[in-house]
């Protein structure tokens, strides 16, 4: 082990053995060599993330508290727990049924460094499974990473491990903000994050303390090609930015669509007077391939302006998607919320559980169990407000309680709307809950009114756009593709079979006939050249030829969609200078520093991109 702050080994082992070792890490980061305190003495986990996995459930990062000495022996009034940043990854079995008092946490090392709001974006690509994290704020008032991509590589049996993971355009990634307290999600190869904040605490390049600067911008980051890129988000809301909000992909029309939930929106240099909740009246939605934005009114019982909540989204039998929102705080409110919502689309019509868990913020959920009916919430603080901005955004942790879910652990059953202390491995498929059923079924889609009818077409038209809750009211025409007559299918079917027996006939004959022209051309052109051609010279001086020294790699004109400038007080990170254009050669890992503590070395490849308020 490195970094031990004690010369006295004896010491440092008796401390080990009671969970209160100091460790830092190679980013200068505090560690802690206990991870889980178990029922008797976990306090509260706050910013973790729940990322599924096939049969296990992985949680990441953010701030525990424990009772002292583990048990509350030693806990006093003046001083009840201990809080550090997460150590380890850990894990839970989704393989067996078990309760939130009797389920063991398995614990695995973590290489990568230790933050809280952070970005993550699973990979099913890889098998079992990976995911990226990215972004993120120390948990300790340290010196946050420089910039790093890292990922956890699952070995399918609840462990794993971490690496860092190079950038294929290192420039371009460089130059984007390392958001805390973003808005994410993503598609099949594809992640999401929108806005978040910025401060010396989550990127080395700023120098102002939290909460810094809130990001503009909705950045992406492609599974496959390992490219970044950066859209513009001046359509959403006043000023563009989101603060503690939720994202979800919904497959809705051909490229599927991002919809932002709750939050805050404040101006880039924040403000506590500018700071105000995003409205749930209306909807914002954005298209990732075409870079359109949309609104959509809801309706139903709508949640107060809150943020800091977290979000599941699960696909209903019947064509409907359902959006399930539980908890969080209100600055208006001075408190936080124990409430689940339902978000049904395509009506966009909310419903209001009478299931309500515990008050909760700063918490993570997910789907888990094959039937996907289960929501597990994790972690999470109740804590009262802090409007002051002299040290941070966010929640009071000094009139924190102890969580009333033993380990944090609470799982919600979708279909029924309720709240229940134990996982069922053995659980029914979703359906969409009875009050959404019966919406559908009382031909209430009828009496929906669209602001904008192209969004209408993703929707109803679209690939995954119909709809299935029907009445004797529904025409043929409102029908899902799914819910026609037999005598309906049959015809369509015999059609389909017929027509489509025709046009394979043609256009296989066209293909052949294109076959054999082209082969006659190639033949006649290799005889009349063959004997004109000569050997050209090795082409040794080619670029893409030329070797490379390691750590370093020839840069190349891209097609990607230029990052969208950044401007904070006057200044705009992601324009590069003039003489910069001749730049090319990029790291593709961040120069390490001499020593766990010192001041990173400047790349003089890269601008300077410090800059203060």
């Amino acid at each position: 082990m490195k970094g031990l702050r004690s010369p006295f080994p004896l010491v440092l082992a008796v401390l080990g053995c009671l969970g209160r070792i100091n460790l830092v890490d190679g980013h200068g980061l505090t560690r802690r060599a206990v991870d889980n305190p178990g029922p008797g003495g976990f306090i509260r986990h706050r910013y973790p993330s729940v990322v599924p996995f096939g049969d296990y459930i992985y949680i990441d990062g953010g701030q525990m508290f424990q009772q002292n000495n583990g048990n509350g022996s030693n806990s006093t009034q003046s001083d009840p727990y201990t809080s550090y940043p997460v150590n380890s990854t850990l894990s839970l079995n989704l393989n067996e049924s078990w309760t939130n008092e009797t389920v063991e946490f398995r614990t695995i090392p973590k290489a990568a460094p230790l933050l809280g709001q952070q970005v993550y974006w699973t990979d099913h690509s890889y098998n079992p499974g990976a995911f990226y994290v990215w972004g993120g704020k120390t948990m300790d008032n340290g010196s946050p990473p420089e910039d790093q991509l890292w990922y956890f590589s699952a070995d399918g049996s609840g462990g794993g491990s971490w690496s860092q993971l190079p950038q294929g355009n290192y420039r371009d990634f460089s130059q984007l903000l390392r958001p805390a307290g973003a808005s994410f999600t993503q598609s099949a190869n594809k992640g999401y994050s929108f806005g978040g904040l910025v401060s010396r605490e989550s990127d080395h390049s700023i120098q102002k303390a939290d909460p810094g600067y809130a990001v503009k911008g909705v950045v992406s980051y492609d599974f496959q090609t390992n490219q970044w890129a950066n859209h513009s988000s001046e359509s959403f809301g006043e000023y563009g930015t989101s603060l503690y909000g939720c994202a979800e992909y919904i497959p809705f029309g051909p490229n599927g669509l991002l919809v932002f939930l709750g939050g805050t929106q404040t101006p880039v240099d924040v403000k506590g007077e500018y700071i105000d909740g995003v409205s749930w009246i209306t909807l914002t939605l954005y298209d990732p391939v075409t870079g359109k934005w949309y609104r959509q009114k809801t309706t139903g019982d709508q949640p107060p302006k809150i943020e800091r909540a977290c979000s599941v989204g699960v696909r209903g039998p019947n064509n409907t998607y359902e959006i399930f929102i539980y908890g969080g705080s209100s600055v208006a409110y001075g408190s936080t919320f124990p409430d689940v919502y339902v978000l049904s689309l395509p009506a966009f019509v909310f419903f209001r559980s009478n299931s309500s868990g515990t008050p909760r913020a700063d918490h993570g959920c997910a789907v888990i169990g094959k039937g996907k009916r289960q929501m597990l919430s994790y972690g999470g603080v109740d804590a009262g407000i802090d409007a002051s901005l002299d040290a941070s955004l966010g929640l009071r942790v000094s009139n924190m309680t102890g969580d009333p879910w033993k380990q944090g652990l609470g799982v919600y059953d979708m279909s029924e709307m309720r709240w229940t202390s134990s996982y069922d491995v053995d659980a029914a498929d979703y359906e969409s809950p009875a009050v959404v059923r019966d919406w559908y079924a009382q031909g209430n889609m009828k009496t929906m009114t669209w602001d904008n009818d192209e969004l209408k077409r993703l929707f109803v038209n679209g690939s995954s756009s119909t709809y299935g809750m029907i009445n004797d009211s529904t025409t043929t025409e409102d029908l899902p593709k799914d819910s026609l007559s037999s005598a309906q299918k049959t015809g369509v079917i015999v059609g389909s079979t017929v027509g489509g027996v025709v046009v394979l006939t043609v256009i296989s004959a066209a293909i052949v006939l294109i076959w054999r022209r082209r082969r006659r051309r190639q033949s006649s052109r290799a005889s009349s050249t063959i004997n004109e051609y000569r050997p050209e010279p090795w082409p040794k001086d080619s670029p893409r030829l030329r070797s490379t020294t390691p750590g370093t790699m020839t840069t190349f004109v891209s097609s990607q969609t230029p990052v969208e400038p950044v401007e904070i007080s006057g200044i705009t990170r992601g324009e590069l200078p003039a003489e910069d254009v001749k730049w090319t050669y990029e790291l593709p890992v961040p120069t390490p520093r001499t020593t766990p503590h010192a001041t990173p070395r400047l790349r003089p490849e890269l601008p300077d991109r410090k800059f203060s308020h």
